[in-house]
């Protein structure tokens, strides 16, 4: 087999990266293949090898730490993608590393780990969470000597708290969830012996921002930056057409398949990744035709069963939710419309939007949640802030209070 060149697939990559990441992602990445370009210099070879790629993974298996995790999963990620591309592999979703975690467990708080996920009866999608917590807290024992469940207190807890906080600022009420579940499930297999409540105290319910929808005008200006004349012009236009009519989470536009879209019925029916419900919508004229021209005449051949792919080759799904709200962070930049970081004008907005339009079209807030694939009413808060029509109905007037002095006399 001739010789590849390192730097070919290192182009590829970075290519790749390009259709689906932040300019901060893509940075990151460009960091990485440096490190690797390094590497290949350091071993005198120009050409891709294999056996070179598992020397970096092994000098990366005692140096990670220094380097910096995030780092280090970049370059374990692009040396996977670099063994695909010189293998004639399509690129994956998901590359595995040495360790998917942070810390190493020893024997004893690892196997206390595997038990306690095991025993967990949550959502498939919330275990990743909260056994992300689980091995944090293990290994926090492990690094505090505690071997004995036993010697747990109140103030292991609270220190572990501190020590999460660093990395976990925004989110402690879930550690606080996961502390509980711990404790439960160490009693319930007589490890942890204790009378009374050995977690006493809740956070107090974090502040919930408000975050804006798009007007009226902005969505009209997103809609008109892609050009449809080309084939990646006619697939962003689908997936925001989708989005705006639907209100569909960027995730499950990423996992829609050809087989959900029913155009007989015009409808399209899912199984919402979030929820885990199945959920059928109508599907607009206008977006059945956006879509349909993207399928018909700018979607690649391939063999994936998914609605949107990549624009080259290897063809596949676009990648998790990611690569969909970057395609509108791309439009939104086209039409000018300023956006700062955590302002809410990223894909969710579309969400809001049809909300509010529900809202303000006094739609039964039953079939707002039905549509919004929702099982509780109470989601309506999250839309009537930004509401007004509606939100002025909630407002009170002076009626029945006698206003003596001030500047309403």
């Amino acid at each position: 087999m001739q010789p590849k060149a390192i730097t070919k697939g290192i182009e590829a990559v970075i290519e790749y990266c390009r259709q689906f990441h932040t300019d901060d992602t893509i940075k990151r990445y460009e960091r990485a293949v440096s490190a690797i370009k390094a590497y290949y210099k350091e071993y005198g070879q120009a050409f891709y090898h294999a056996k070179v790629n598992d020397k970096i993974r092994i000098c990366l298996r005692d140096s990670y730490v220094v380097s910096g995790y995030r780092h280090y999963r970049t370059i374990f990620r692009v040396l996977g993608m670099l063994d695909d591309y010189f293998n004639d592999r399509s690129f994956r979703y998901k590359y595995s590393f040495v360790s998917r975690y942070k810390y190493e467990l020893e024997p004893q708080y690892q196997r206390l780990s595997e038990e306690f996920r095991e025993n967990l009866t949550v959502t498939e999608n919330t275990v990743p969470v909260i056994y992300s917590i689980a091995r944090d807290f293990f290994y926090y024992l492990q690094q505090n000597k505690i071997s004995d469940m036993g010697d747990i207190q109140q103030e292991t807890l609270y220190a572990f708290m501190m020590w999460e906080y660093r990395d976990r600022e925004g989110s402690m009420n879930d550690v606080t969830y996961v502390l509980r579940l711990i404790c439960d499930h160490l009693r319930k297999k007589g490890l942890l012996q204790t009378s009374g409540v050995l977690f006493p105290f809740a956070l107090h319910a974090p502040r919930k921002k408000v975050y804006p929808a798009f007007s009226r005008e902005d969505m009209e200006k997103i809609l008109s930056q892609p050009d449809t004349n080309t084939p990646s012009g006619k697939r962003d236009y689908a997936v925001l057409t989708l989005a705006s009519v639907t209100g569909m989470r960027a995730i499950d536009i990423a996992n829609l398949k050809l087989s959900d879209i029913q155009w007989k019925e015009m409808a399209i029916n899912f199984t919402q990744r979030k929820t885990g419900h199945g959920l059928l919508l109508p599907l607009d004229p206008r977006a059945a035709s956006a879509v349909s021209d993207y399928i018909l005449n700018a979607r690649p051949e391939s063999d994936t069963p998914y609605v949107f792919v990549t624009e080259i080759a290897p063809y596949r799904k676009l990648n998790d939710k990611s690569s969909v709200a970057n395609i509108l962070k791309k439009h939104v930049k086209q039409a000018g419309i300023e956006k700062t970081p955590r302002d809410g004008k990223a894909f969710h907005a579309f969400r809001r939007n049809m909300g509010i339009w529900l809202l303000e079209a006094s739609i039964d807030p039953e079939l707002i949640s039905q549509i919004l694939g929702h099982h509780s009413r109470d989601v309506l808060k999250n839309y009537l802030p930004i509401a007004t029509s509606k939100l002025g109905i909630c407002a009170l007037d002076f009626d029945g209070i006698q206003v003596r002095a001030g500047v309403y006399q």
